[in-house]
Order: structure tokens, then C-alpha cells, then sequence
């Protein structure tokens, strides 16, 4: 079970091409004040501030997203090509 978990994480970062996109702690100001202005939990904020500061889509099913001014688009969507 555990090695199925280990060769799962190796295709999808070594072969998937996924990478991890951090926030340094110079960053956790823009965390927090989206979490203020747009009325988000930690999580949320979270991706919101590497979303805007990488300058990426939000491809998420949570609404709460829709009230920033990054909106977000559907994995639905996305899969359809009309992103």
C-alpha cells in the first residue's frame, strides 16, 4: 500500500510534470489580507496569495473563490478546453 502511494506521488511529479509552489514567509502578509478582503479561511487565502503571486488560474469547485478578483474556473471546464 505504502509503495502504491510512493510510485503515485513519483508519476505525478516526476513524470506528471506537477510541481509544488511555495509561499515564503515574506508572503504570509498576502495570505492574511486576502483572507480579509475576501472573507477567506486560511486554505483558501492560501492558494489565493500562490495563485496571484505565480500568476495562475484557480481551477477549483469552491464558490468562495468567485468573490475575488481572481475568480477561479472548473475542473469541468477546464477538461472541455474553455478554461
Amino acid at each position: 500500500m505504502h509503495e502504491e502511494f510512493i510510485h503515485s506521488l513519483v508519476d505525478l511529479f516526476d513524470v506528471g510534470g506537477i510541481r509544488l509552489l511555495r509561499l515564503g514567509i515574506d508572503d504570509m502578509a498576502d495570505v492574511v489580507n486576502a483572507a480579509k478582503k475576501f472573507n477567506l479561511d486560511f486554505d483558501d487565502a492560501n492558494q489565493y496569495a500562490i495563485a496571484e503571486k505565480y500568476i495562475l488560474t484557480l481551477v477549483s469547485y469552491d464558490r468562495d473563490f468567485d468573490r475575488t478578483e481572481l475568480g477561479r474556473t472548473t475542473p469541468a471546464k477546464v477538461l472541455e478546453g474553455s478554461s
